[in-house]
């Protein structure tokens, strides 16, 4: 039996795996299900962290939990509730990118959590958010080459800032990202998201409740 949860491998320039992206999935369908994503990133954070080190240490190895946070998610404080040293906090793309939202990012970096931009846009409203990312996640599905080429060459040597190159489906793309000196790859050419059995999460979950 399946649990709500799937995790993808995050990889460094090593091909050495530092991290896995946490999925929310429903039923028996492998795909995001049509919720809301609070509700989501609800479930994959109760499921996995109410027992604190053992949950992220049967989940991921013990290594860092990327998550994704919707605006109202960052907004309410939500992440405030599980420890920063074992999750990644990645703001969706389709959040406002506004000043709530910046001064929310600024206190949870003052608090030890890391912050990723998931399927990042290079545009000038988002510009003045870069200095809180500790990861930029770039979309090879939906940007081009050419858009990918400009914001690496312009980022690449930020001090602290590491670049991912995500859905990487191909050997060429992988090359080609790891040529113009992405930090870390993510996507199907790599490994694809694996449905974690619900006997992996329910011991933890049972400690929770007795």
């Amino acid at each position: 039996m399946s649990s709500n949860i799937a995790r993808q491998a995050i990889f460094n320039r090593q091909n050495q795996r530092i991290g896995y992206e946490l999925l929310f999935r429903d039923g028996r369908c492998d795909t995001f299900p049509l919720v809301a994503a609070e509700y989501a990133t609800e479930i994959v954070l109760n499921d996995l962290f109410v027992s604190g080190k053992k949950s992220v240490k049967t989940v991921s190895d013990g290594q860092p939990c990327f998550v994704n946070f919707s605006y109202q998610s960052l907004i309410n404080g939500t992440a405030l509730n599980y420890p920063p040293k074992d999750l990644v906090i990645e703001v969706l793309e389709n959040c406002v990118p506004d000043t709530v939202l910046f001064d929310v990012l600024v206190d949870l970096k003052n608090r030890g959590y890391r912050i990723a931009f998931d399927d990042f846009n290079p545009c000038d409203a988002w510009r003045p958010f870069l200095p809180l990312a500790d990861i930029v996640k770039i979309d090879f599905r939906a940007l081009s080459h050419e858009t990918i080429s400009r914001f690496v060459l312009e980022y690449k040597s930020t001090p602290e800032l590491l670049l991912l190159a995500e859905k990487i489906e191909t050997a060429e793309e992988l090359l080609f990202a790891r040529k113009l000196g992405f930090d870390l790859f993510q996507g199907y050419q790599l490994s694809k998201p694996e449905r974690i059995p619900f006997s992996d999460v329910a011991e933890h979950v049972a400690e929770h409740v007795a």
